[in-house]
């Protein structure tokens, strides 16, 4: 058993408040663990209080994850307290090495969604879980403020995030490889182009959805594109930036299953 002084405990420490490390996430959220288990995620350090694990599937859980991970400790109930990051962990909290993505794995895929310079982790993370839902091919993270490897991302995806391929790219690597690889570019947009239910979505398709308070970078307005608007009645003239995605990823989804 390690203590709060042992270098790997306050290794985690750090990484709970800022996973510098690009190809890193920590996680203790008993559904991020099982989802690294269940997709062969690499361990990187794993720290657990037996103390607080109550049932048998967790204790079971936490032997196969000590099976994979680089490295593994006991620590007591207080020191795992001082960690926890909310009330439903399982006493397990892992470093998990994020999955290695490249640029050639997004050149052929149907449907991309492209996340503009977003800020808010759980607006990252809601957008994750819809995209997991409808099966979506994959993220471009472009200009990221948080970091797709963010704590609170993986948290709030409940770790969707280490399963739907994502590339992080600056603005000009992104336009550059969309309109290389063909893709029609859709820009949500709060009012202009067309109503999101009138496109086919029948090519390869990347939507852009912007930033939560300045919208999506002018500069995407001066290359190829159509835009896409949510129809609104009442006061407010644009959406979260998690449901307008998400409104918009499940009709693209739908036009594509059902071939239209």
């Amino acid at each position: 058993m390690i203590s709060k002084s042992h270098e790997k405990y306050k290794e985690m420490k750090t990484l709970l408040k800022s996973s510098k490390q690009g190809n890193i996430t920590v996680s203790d959220d008993l559904q991020v663990l099982l989802i690294a288990l269940k997709y062969n995620l690499k361990i990187n350090l794993l720290l657990y209080c037996k103390e607080t694990i109550f049932k048998n599937e967790t204790l079971k859980l936490l032997d196969e994850l000590i099976k994979i991970s680089n490295e593994s400790y006991e620590i007591s109930k207080s020191s795992y307290e001082a960690l926890e990051t909310k009330e439903n962990h399982a006493g397990i909290i892992a470093e998990i090495i994020m999955p290695n993505i490249n640029k050639n794995d997004f050149k052929n895929k149907d449907f991309i969604l492209v996340l503009d310079k977003l800020e808010i982790p759980g607006n990252v993370g809601t957008i994750y879980r819809t995209l997991d839902s409808i099966n979506c091919d994959g993220v471009i993270m472009v200009d990221s403020i948080t970091k797709i490897n963010n704590p609170k991302i993986t948290s709030s995806s409940r770790g969707c995030n280490l399963i739907i391929p994502t590339l992080e790219m600056s603005y000009e690597e992104a336009q550059k490889f969309l309109l290389d690889n063909n893709y029609d570019i859709y820009l949500g947009e709060p009012k202009l182009g067309l109503n999101y239910k009138e496109y086919d979505y029948d090519t390869k398709t990347a939507v852009v959805v912007g930033n939560e308070r300045f919208g999506i970078n002018p500069k995407w307005y001066d290359n190829k594109n159509k835009k896409v608007f949510i129809p609104m009645v009442g006061n407010q003239n644009s959406l979260n930036v998690g449901v307008a995605a998400s409104i918009i990823a499940y009709e693209v989804f739908m036009k594509k299953k059902n071939g239209r």
